[in-house]
């Protein structure tokens, strides 16, 4: 249906004005990062200022920050290799083959995001602390992959569903083992799928604080700890935490940009079965 030249323009001032809304706390933390402190704290705010980047060297030369940011990597690519490879399997198995149990074990796993991760975190620290695990990167991995496995689990499911099972069968017949129908056929069709799980399971690891604040203390602190530590007993430094702040946005948004496409394509992909 063709729209109306008046509603067309409405409907583009509504999302216009939408995006705005969206973008405007994006665009002032960039905006203060830029500014010094006492820049931020006039009021009136001022939007004619001259940028200066004094708050971005305070932040990278601040002790512990590119160390952070650099745990923040690991942690969250980790988490994301191993939600993606189990996920993947699991979710390929349970659409795959008709077995007993595949519905269980998927509540099972939705079942666990009931309970709220601060409830969890007492006697995972008292583990860790028995195992002698404190302050390492590995027991963080492991409390982000448990947090975003079931996640990645329904979401590659829905994906593995909207994939015919007539098209390995049709490699099968012509000659391919289940292994190459498996990464020939499916996995490049899965490919959008696999771009969205891996953006929303990156972002949840990056972003996680309770577990990263409770089982660190120096060597594997992660950057959300870090960018607490700007708010002190004297006052918060606003220019400085914006700053930290859009430097820790950064690879999320160029994750993001750079899989639009896949993302886009796979939050539809696995909505219907093909």
């Amino acid at each position: 249906m063709r729209l109306s030249f008046r509603l067309r323009w409405t409907l583009t001032i509504i999302s216009a004005a939408a995006a705005s809304l969206t973008m405007f706390p994006l665009a002032w933390m960039l905006i203060v990062s830029l500014k010094t402190q006492v820049d931020a704290l006039t009021i009136p705010p001022s939007f004619l200022f001259m940028p200066r980047l004094v708050a971005y060297t305070a932040v990278l030369n601040k002790a512990g920050f590119l160390r952070g940011l650099t745990n923040s990597i690991i942690i969250s690519s980790l988490t994301q290799v191993i939600c993606l490879t189990v996920g993947l399997l699991a979710a390929y198995a349970i659409s795959g083959y008709k077995f007993r149990g595949a519905n269980l074990i998927l509540f099972g796993m939705l079942f666990t995001r009931i309970f709220p991760p601060a409830a969890l975190i007492t006697p995972y620290f008292l583990n860790v602390t028995w195992l002698g695990l404190t302050d390492t990167i590995w027991p963080l991995v492991l409390a982000y992959v448990a947090l975003n496995l079931p996640l990645a689990v329904w979401m590659l499911k829905g994906y593995s569903d909207a994939i015919s099972e007539e098209l390995e069968h049709c490699a099968m017949v012509d000659g391919a083992i289940r292994f190459q129908a498996v990464t020939r056929i499916t996995l490049p069709l899965m490919a959008p799928g696999l771009a969205a799980t891996s953006v929303f399971v990156f972002i949840g690891a990056w972003n996680e604080f309770l577990f990263a604040l409770t089982l660190t203390s120096r060597n594997a602190r992660t950057l959300p700890t870090i960018i607490a530590e700007f708010v002190g007993d004297t006052g918060v430094d606003w220019p400085q935490i914006m700053a930290a702040s859009t430097i820790a946005l950064a690879p999320v948004l160029i994750a993001t940009f750079a899989l639009q496409k896949h993302i886009a394509a796979g939050m539809t992909a696995g909505a219907v079965k093909g």
